[in-house]
């Protein structure tokens, strides 16, 4: 199964965009292990968890990494011939570089991050971010979104460089305009078949 790749700050709009799609949970582990391919990138990410292991939230990125690195590859063994479109490896990059003393060093994240098909990133300016935050449901998770804008950034630039088909989407429009830009990015990047 092919998959995109979304990702974003915490109230940037992900949900309402991506769970109409496929659910936050919709494909669970099927207990196979990581792809080997994996491993280089595996390496990577578990270090960077390990450079960020006096952070008071470690076990929720620990956990939410491992949660995160399971689905993705059971998307990835899935012969489904739909894509796979939510949040998956880019989002735990984000995750590790709020946290890390570092931001910078999550670029080795990205370099070598796996990618199916191709990566969307979502944007809005911060203080509507950080709004947003204030008025869900959920609890507050505004404090960690400044903390996440130059991991956003430096993931944005590594996925470019590395020739990755990748948009851009401005959260602040109409969500009915961005679900059609998501729409014509996913139907572009389609596999040859």
């Amino acid at each position: 199964m092919k998959w995109i790749d979304v990702c974003g700050p915490p109230a940037v709009g992900k949900s309402t965009l991506l769970d109409d799609l496929w659910p936050p949970r919709g494909i669970p582990y099927d207990g196979g292990g990581y792809p080997g391919e994996w491993q280089e990138f595996l390496s990577v990410a578990w270090r960077l968890l390990g450079e960020v292991t006096d952070h008071p939230t470690h076990h929720k990125c620990a956990s939410m990494m491992k949660r995160s690195f399971q689905k993705m590859a059971t998307v990835h063994r899935r012969k489904e011939r739909r894509t796979y479109i939510q949040t998956g490896l880019a989002q735990r990059g984000l995750g590790i570089g709020w946290r890390h003393k570092d931001p910078e060093a999550v670029a080795a994240y990205y370099e070598a991050m796996p990618v199916s098909l191709g990566v969307v990133i979502l944007k809005a300016p911060l203080d509507v971010i950080e709004h947003r935050n204030r008025m869900r449901d959920k609890p507050d998770r505004s404090h960690m979104v400044p903390g996440m804008i130059r991991p956003l950034e430096i993931a944005e630039d590594v996925i470019r460089a590395r020739g990755v088909p990748i948009i851009v989407l401005d959260m602040t429009r109409p969500i009915e305009r961005s679900r059609e830009k998501l729409a014509a990015f996913a139907k572009s990047v389609k596999p040859k078949t």
